[in-house]
């Protein structure tokens, strides 16, 4: 787990919009799989707040929380909010090697960590496979691109302006050197026809989504008893840019499930995924932004944008239901 993870809700509302999100999703599906019957697992860090929330929203009452680290893993034992929730310490891997699911569950596959990405996406996608039918699969990846590795300056050319520095000939820019990294690291998941503009901070995400897609579509041509259907994939970045992605392991003729994801507000798939890009707000210029139709008007001011380079009137209109709001109370 890294130290990032750790971190408070109200220093990611990102975060805590994706978290949002997928709890919406499970609570879309709820009364069609009957996820109350379901085992939750995932990596809850140091406070397991999404096990609260999931057994507050969903009634799920069989949870497990897998943690590598020993000392977070205590922590986890003592911080359960929930006595139902199995703490146990070893790897995710491990954990899903030794484990025979008798019944669907919900797996967040919770990666942090650039490192192995290739194994991390190889691992999702074999999973499609060997789940009970019914199952929901969610998967959070690192989209960093600076994680591809940091060239010497001197191995590069220079872009500035539309200029090009004069070795440009002979010498790759830092998003054509990702490039070659990432065709390394993923083999035959590269997705075709990717090029050096997918290599940046705003465009790296989407990329990392397109090996994903692809590296789920050939696993899912090994089984005919079961399809895999996409319902929330998300870009965003509180500090550290991340993806993820949710499907539901369905049989191969349930159109049910289909239909009520496609008539989903936040259906989303790794082609187009939704870019949480939210503004850090005052709680008036949330109220006002609530309660007015032309907010610029209202405003005099222009919000700063981030390096997604989202315009955050337009995010916050269409996740102000779910913006966090953090408030102090006394225990």
């Amino acid at each position: 787990m890294s130290a990032g993870s750790s971190l408070p809700y109200r220093l990611r509302p990102n975060k805590a919009v994706d978290r949002e999100l997928f709890l919406s999703l499970l609570t879309r599906l709820a009364p069609n799989l009957s996820l109350e019957k379901y085992r939750y697992v995932g990596l809850g860090g140091p406070f397991l707040e999404d096990f609260r929330l999931v057994h507050a929203r969903l009634g799920l009452s069989k949870m497990t929380c897998v943690e590598a680290e020993e000392q977070v893993h205590k922590r986890q034992q003592f911080n359960r909010p929930v006595l139902s929730i199995e703490c146990v310490h070893k790897t995710l891997e491990d954990f899903l090697d030794g484990h025979d699911f008798d019944a669907p569950a919900i797996i967040w596959f919770d990666y942090t960590e650039p490192k192995g990405i290739t194994t991390q996406i190889e691992r999702f996608s074999r999973s499609i496979g060997t789940v009970p039918l019914g199952s929901v699969l969610r998967i959070t990846l690192n989209a960093n691109p600076a994680s591809l590795g940091k060239p010497d300056p001197s191995e590069l050319s220079v872009e500035v302006g539309g200029e090009a520095s004069e070795d440009r000939a002979v010498k790759p820019t830092i998003q054509e050197w990702r490039l070659s990294r990432f065709k390394e690291r993923l083999g035959a998941l590269f997705p075709s026809g990717l090029t050096a503009e997918g290599m940046s901070f705003k465009t790296y995400g989407p990329s990392l989504l397109r090996a994903l897609k692809l590296a789920v579509e050939k696993e899912s041509l090994s089984f005919r008893d079961r399809r895999v259907l996409w319902a929330l994939s998300t870009h965003y970045a509180d500090g550290q840019a991340m993806v993820t992605a949710a499907v539901v392991v369905c049989a191969a003729d349930n159109a049910a499930v289909e239909h009520l994801m496609k008539g989903w507000e936040f259906y989303s798939t790794p082609d187009a995924p939704l870019r949480l890009d939210l503004p850090a707000l005052s709680t008036l210029e949330r109220l006002t932004m609530e309660a007015s139709d032309d907010v610029r008007a209202k405003m005099v001011f222009d919000l700063p944008k981030t390096d997604m380079g989202e315009d955050p009137i337009a995010v916050f209109k269409k996740f102000y239901r779910i913006y966090p709001h953090f408030s102090r109370i006394e225990l």
